[in-house]
């Protein structure tokens, strides 16, 4: 019976091994050119900013373990990136799906962009990697929340009312917000937002239904937060404060004590990240912008990009886009006459991993 038992026992531990997801923690991304101003300065300092938002520790050092780059190739070891284990690992099981594309195995490279879009860009990866609560519940567990909240009626972003929760504490890092979206009129809530301060000084977002479960972006009906990628562009590296006149409500917080608690979690949380962050890239916080211009030139690529991706003349890759529509960004007119990579896609001279349809706003497509 114990032969039997440790038979037994060596036989599933060799199944469980095998159905474990299997992980690759080096990867290649390679830049490619979108724009006349484009440089690889520009796309590694996006990256090393898509990379904190993740939870890496890249900000903390004045150099960059863990990441190198030989011409148009960026090379990452995500083990020597700052990520906790879990991140890594669950980092390293999606670099292996990326290395099994067609994509890849023409290149020996993964396009930059397309790493961001499945990583920052795709909710349910996002949220693995910097472990956001699988249940709203859960904060109740990990933060004490101040009993007194915010009212906001007269909000630029949603589009109905709603209530700020924030948890107190005398820690630095120990910050968490919850905001209930509620229908102004029934006062019924319709859905949940979070923001957490993360040990690397950066703010991770999370969305939840309202049965307080996970979901990928917040419903547009009810306001513009889109996905977690665009509270980031919103956000940046703020807790922002209150950007229009307030109701006071009786009950809550008056408007000015509210913004003023607001201002005061954004100067501790600023003070926070001034001592961690060495890396220079990141000092200077406006540069975030270059992440966001990074993943939206591979989002909607230019002919220039197209034509560096898949090493075509411009005349080529002119004559089998004909068919598709250009656009201008409504942001960054310098990118150009833009095509959309959903569609793009479908003419690439290879197959490659799926990306969401959109990377700050609710997607048809989530992988």
């Amino acid at each position: 019976m114990i032969r039997f038992n440790r038979f037994f026992i060596v036989i599933i531990s060799l199944f469980i091994l095998n159905c474990s997801p299997k992980k690759d923690y080096q990867i290649n991304l390679k830049w490619n050119k979108s724009y006349s101003d484009d440089t690889l300065n520009k796309n590694l300092i996006g990256l090393q900013w898509c990379l904190s938002y993740l939870g890496s520790t890249i900000a903390n050092d004045s150099i960059s373990p863990g990441l190198t780059y030989n011409d148009s190739i960026i090379s990452l070891n995500i083990k020597e990136l700052g990520f906790n284990n879990q991140a890594s690992n669950f980092l390293a099981s999606l670099s292996y799906k990326l290395k099994q594309s067609e994509e890849y195995k023409h290149n020996n490279s993964i396009d930059l962009g397309r790493f961001m879009a499945y990583t920052i860009g795709s909710p349910y990866h996002y949220y693995r990697i910097v472990d956001v609560p699988q249940k709203l519940s859960d904060y109740y567990e990990l933060y004490q929340f101040d009993s007194i909240k915010g009212y906001i009626n007269n909000s630029s972003v949603s589009h109905v009312d709603r209530i700020i929760q924030y948890s107190n504490s005398s820690k630095e890092l120990d910050q968490a917000f919850i905001s209930f979206e509620i229908d102004s009129v029934t006062k019924k809530i319709l859905e949940y937002e979070t923001m957490e301060i993360m040990s690397n000084g950066q703010i991770k977002f999370g969305i939840y239904d309202i049965n307080g479960r996970l979901k990928k972006s917040a419903d547009p009906k009810h306001t513009k937060a889109g996905k977690p990628a665009k509270c980031m562009w919103c956000h940046e590296v703020n807790i922002q404060p209150l950007f229009n006149d307030q109701e006071n409500i009786t009950g809550y917080l008056p408007y000015i004590t509210f913004n003023d608690s607001l201002e005061k979690f954004d100067k501790k949380l600023k003070l926070v990240q001034d001592s961690l962050w060495k890396n220079k890239a990141l000092k200077d916080k406006k540069q975030h912008t270059l992440m966001e211009i990074s993943y939206i030139s591979f989002m909607e690529p230019s002919l220039e990009r197209l034509s560096k991706e898949w090493s075509l003349s411009i005349d080529i890759v002119l004559k089998k886009v004909k068919n598709f529509k250009t656009h201008r960004h409504h942001e960054f007119d310098f990118l150009g006459d833009l095509y959309n990579r959903n569609e793009i896609d479908k003419i690439a001279p290879w197959k490659t991993t799926e990306i969401p349809s959109s990377i700050r706003e609710k997607s048809y497509k989530n992988p």
